[in-house]
């Protein structure tokens, strides 16, 4: 199967509806990628670059176990380190039957004991020598 990894063009997806309009904040600092297969996209992930946090990941459900959603997040942690990330985190579920929590622990990520306003609980993804942050394999 042929896969495509793209990086995620949030400002001009946004400026293409909005125009001249001043752009939110929350807009300019929110950068990611996607995949796509077929044409047709499969999976994608963003973070904010302003706040370090992942703020959204999600892969087709017939795509999944395939190795999509752990590229993409590493896609995405790459890039909010060079952005100067201090910290990358995200809300994850704390239910211990749920695949994403078993999904991010796999990957090495850690509870810090905080909870978002939504009830998940704050995951962090662990420094890597040299102060890098990397969230696991990147070549799957």
């Amino acid at each position: 199967m042929e896969l495509e990894f793209r990086e995620a063009k949030m400002q001009e997806s946004w400026r293409s509806i909005h125009g001249d309009s001043p752009m939110p904040r929350e807009v300019q600092s929110i950068g990611g990628w996607e995949c796509v297969h077929a044409s047709r996209m499969v999976g994608h992930c963003l973070g904010d670059s302003a706040t370090g946090e992942i703020v959204s990941l999600s892969v087709d459900h017939g795509y999944r176990r395939q190795g999509i959603a752990r590229k993409l997040l590493s896609l995405v942690v790459s890039k909010l380190t060079n952005d100067g990330a201090q910290r990358i985190w995200l809300a994850g579920p704390s239910e211990s039957n749920s695949p994403a929590y078993l999904f991010y622990r796999a990957l090495g990520w850690r509870a810090t004991g905080e909870r978002h306003p939504c009830g998940d609980e704050i995951l962090e993804c662990p420094a890597q020598p040299g102060g890098r942050f990397e969230s696991s394999n990147s070549d799957q």
